[in-house]
């Protein structure tokens, strides 16, 4: 439940589908494999789902999906089976969920103060940023980042000496307010290490943490006991919830007994997140709860609404691939990017193509803002605003990915006349659709060339701006007409619109 997805997609040269199988166990440990048998040429798969004991009756149905459709429309609909099969609804989005936000994490792992932090946060207001998340690091004066100190849950008064007057300095910002909980750790330096350290299905000398056992009901009710008292006291916005899927079966989980009221442990997480997501929802209806790639399963958007990238510090293109997988997945739950950092000496336009290939998810940023450069900061500024301002196609456009063995190199969303494309290979052609209904067209320069190429039949009339990495104007042109191949001068990191003539 807490580890992916069970679906594999087979396509061909031109990104259509071939077959696509998923199956409609979305709980239990499932393994697929597939290959080639070489004897025939054909395609093969093993699907073994893990059954624990006594194994009751079990109905599993395999879907098969041999449309020839682009592979990302059958992997949307292969969503929507999932979806049909579930009793529980996905958790609601709000419009937060889909606005940019300042982590703390990257920018000071768990070095931070109630001073510092607060400097950050009036930048990041000023610069669009629209929430925050407190990530590990508020609940310890540990700075070496172990584990073994969760499972008491306080604030630590030597960096926060009021950490609920430090939650309204957020809000009164504008901004929301997130919190980190490593949700299945109980150090063993925690002061409630003795109330639960019989009810764990591991223990890790190296982390010194223990796992807990959802299959408790004291475990479940401690934890949800938790986050509902945080939720109040610090009048919390949402949870980034870590490590869900360090919930199941270790060599030393123990067996069941009496007091617990759950046999399979993927029973007893569903049971758990389900009931932590609906009593948090009553006292704040507009949540937000975030999960980390690779807990992104079908039924795991019942309990969370946001799904981030898992951990890629300045690796662009690892995100850029990430944030598309899981677009495809994910349905209408929001996609975040991991949190985009840069070296302190980085080029401006280096800081705009990492924008760039995340800029069809909600952006997460986690450097340290009053540091940068004034181009840096003037990057940031542009795409932070960009991608507010045209969030509608971004994030809930029709979304087409193209190349998955390339490393997704093209990446397109429409909605509404306006067409957006990046591009993240040099010399690679794009072409522009020619849609009578499309009035704006961008195409984003996530590459380190200062060219770009588009193809179209010629027949577009209309006017030609471009722009720098930080949103300044480079050229502009009027009643140019696209020709069949053209190649344009387009600064790396930096941008073209073209607006369409009203003919």
């Amino acid at each position: 439940m807490s580890h992916s997805a069970p679906v594999i997609c087979f396509f061909d040269g031109q990104d259509k589908n071939v077959c696509t199988i998923s199956i409609s166990e979305v709980s239990k440990n499932v393994h697929l494999l597939a290959g080639v048998h070489e004897e025939t040429g054909e395609l093969t798969l093993h699907i073994v789902v893990y059954l624990s004991a006594p194994v009751n009756p079990q109905q599993i149905s395999v879907r098969f999906d041999q449309r020839s459709l682009a592979f990302g429309e059958v992997l949307r609909d292969t969503v929507y089976w999932w979806d049909a099969l579930l009793p529980d609804a996905p958790m609601e989005i709000p419009d937060s969920a889909r606005l940019p936000m300042y982590s703390t994490w990257y920018a000071y792992h768990q070095n931070m103060t109630d001073q510092s932090l607060t400097k950050e946060y009036e930048t990041a207001a000023e610069m669009g940023m629209r929430g925050v998340i407190i990530d590990d690091g508020w609940q310890t004066a540990d700075n070496n980042r172990g584990y073994g100190f969760c499972g008491d849950w306080n604030p630590e008064t030597g960096k926060f000496p009021d950490f609920s007057l430090h939650i309204r300095k957020i809000h009164d910002l504008g901004m929301k307010c997130m919190i980190w909980y490593s949700v299945p750790f109980m150090g063993e330096y925690s002061k409630t290490w003795s109330s639960f350290e019989n009810m764990l299905l591991h223990y890790d000398p190296v982390l010194h943490t223990g796992v807990l056992d959802p299959r408790y009901p004291a475990v479940r009710r401690y934890l949800i006991s938790t986050y509902q008292k945080a939720l109040k006291d610090w009048d919390l916005d949402g949870f980034k919830l870590d490590f869900i899927d360090s919930f199941h079966s270790y060599p030393d989980t123990p067996q069941w007994n009496k007091k617990m009221d759950f046999c399979e442990i993927q029973d007893a997480v569903y049971c758990l997140m389900l009931e932590i997501s609906r009593t948090l929802k009553k006292e704040k209806p507009e949540l937000l709860i975030e999960f980390r790639q690779n807990y992104i399963g079908p039924q795991m958007r019942r309990f969370g609404n946001i799904f981030r990238v898992g951990d890629c510090p300045m690796s662009g293109i690892t995100n850029r691939v990430a944030i598309t997988d899981l677009k495809l997945l994910s349905g209408s739950t929001a996609v975040h990017s991991d949190m985009i950092m840069w070296s302190a000496d980085e080029t401006a336009e280096n800081a705009a193509v990492q924008l760039i290939n995340c800029i069809f998810s909600t952006l997460q940023i986690s450097v340290r803002l009053n540091d940068l450069t004034s181009r840096q900061k003037k990057a940031l500024e542009h795409y932070l605003h960009f991608s507010v301002a045209y969030r509608d196609v971004l994030l809930t456009g029709t979304f087409t990915p193209s190349s998955p063995l390339g490393q997704y190199p093209v990446l397109c969303a429409q909605k509404n006349g306006i067409w957006i494309c990046a591009v993240y290979n040099s010399r690679q052609a794009v072409r522009f659709p020619e849609n009578s209904g499309l009035q704006e067209y961008w195409m984003l320069n996530g590459t380190a060339e200062n060219t770009v190429f588009i193809l179209s039949s010629g027949k577009l009339m209309g006017e030609l701006t471009v722009f720098d990495c930080c949103g300044d104007k480079v050229s502009q042109q009027s009643s140019e007409n696209l020709g069949s191949l053209r190649e344009l001068t387009v600064p790396s990191g930096g941008s073209l619109r073209f607006r369409a003539a009203d003919l």
